[in-house]
């Protein structure tokens, strides 16, 4: 079987995206909280959208081991997923490196539009690159040991 996978990884460990959901020690807290970051996160798909020239479709939400995934699926190929939890994680999945290139640009584009001017934000946006299946995707594994590093 042949196998082509472009993809567009970002991890923001220094949790400046407005969207991340924060965790909250109450039931109430937790959701208003879930509303908040629900809320930020449609700003930032319009803003997407309107820098990639092309439609972004909803696809909807899952909760899988607690974390929670929202996905999105592009007009003419690809699709978008983004683990809210921090450190929040988003993953682009493409068959064309055009497309992947694309939307690397426009995320990007996106990203100075949403998050504060400062050097961390740079530096989190310039890491972010179009990767090939050759080389090792955004797993949850590998969030996973990141997230267990930030926590010692």
């Amino acid at each position: 079987m042949k196998t082509k996978h472009i993809f567009v990884p970002a991890l923001d460990v220094s949790e400046l995206l407005p969207f991340t959901k924060r965790k909250t020690k109450k039931l109430s807290e937790s959701l208003k909280e879930q509303e908040r970051a629900r809320k930020e996160l449609e700003k930032f798909v319009d803003k997407l959208e309107k820098n990639y020239k092309e439609k972004i479709w909803y696809m909807g939400m899952d909760v899988i081991t607690g974390k929670t995934y929202e996905r999105f699926i592009f007009d003419k190929g690809g699709f978008f997923e983004i683990m809210i939890e921090a450190p929040l994680a988003m993953n682009a999945h493409f068959v064309h490196e055009r497309q992947a290139k694309k939307f690397n640009e426009a995320l990007k584009k996106t990203l100075k539009q949403i998050m504060p001017k400062t050097s961390v934000s740079d530096l989190f946006i310039n890491s972010i690159e179009v990767g090939s299946e050759e080389e090792e995707s955004l797993t949850y594994k590998t969030w996973a040991n990141i997230k267990e590093i930030r926590n010692r």
